[in-house]
């Protein structure tokens, strides 16, 4: 819809190698075929193309995007996670289209697990693992009952967003026409039940 203001299945997209699009471990079902229809990369966290949406600074190749996808990434990114969206802005051509999942639960504030994470290290303890962590202020800091998704390691859960912080998080990075899609589909077999958690889309104002 974002693309195209109507609503096709990705093998009845358009073609259009002009149009240059960046994902973030996306799926392979949904990656191969979004490089077949578009100027499309996939990038990754610890193998190349790697792509630290963190980082302090970007390097070019991943300038001037039509669109960019992050499924499920964000609530994984070490803090401050403002930055993560201030990149994504910096990344997009002005007109471009930020396309977001990310788990967020009905609370009004989102949780951070570790706001103070700084050096950290994780480390397994007893079958389990542990978050060791020293503070700018010196302050060591040991965390249990971590939460990984998928495995140990860049699946560390640092946060749970809510609704509510995702959409300043967007307005604060410099977004427009911030839409929450709740509406369901159910002619294509989209629905979710909880009202919380659903995609949202963000452009950068042309």
């Amino acid at each position: 819809m974002e693309l195209f203001h109507e609503n096709l299945l990705l093998p009845d997209f358009p073609t259009r190698k002009g149009i240059r699009g960046l994902g973030m471990t996306d799926w392979k079902g949904y990656a191969v075929k979004l490089s077949e229809k578009f100027d499309y990369q996939n990038t990754y966290y610890h193998e190349e193309p790697k792509l630290d949406i963190a980082a302090a600074n970007i390097t070019p190749e991943f300038l001037g995007k039509d669109f960019i996808i992050s499924s499920d990434v964000f609530e994984h990114v070490t803090p401050p996670v403002s930055r993560a969206f201030e990149n994504v802005w910096k990344m997009l051509k002005p007109g471009g289209v930020f396309i977001l999942t990310v788990p967020y639960g009905p609370q009004r504030e989102a949780i951070e697990h570790f706001p103070e994470l700084n050096e950290f290290s994780l480390v397994e303890k007893e079958g389990s693992f542990v978050l060791r962590n020293k503070t700018r202020t010196g302050v060591v800091q040991e965390f249990n009952d971590l939460v990984f998704h998928g495995g140990p390691g860049a699946t560390l859960e640092m946060r749970v967003f809510a609704e509510n912080a995702l959409v300043q998080h967007l307005k604060d990075a410099g977004f427009a026409n911030i839409k929450v899609h709740r509406a369901a589909d159910l002619v294509h077999g989209i629905w979710w039940p909880q009202p919380w958690a659903f995609p949202i889309s963000a452009r950068k104002p042309a």
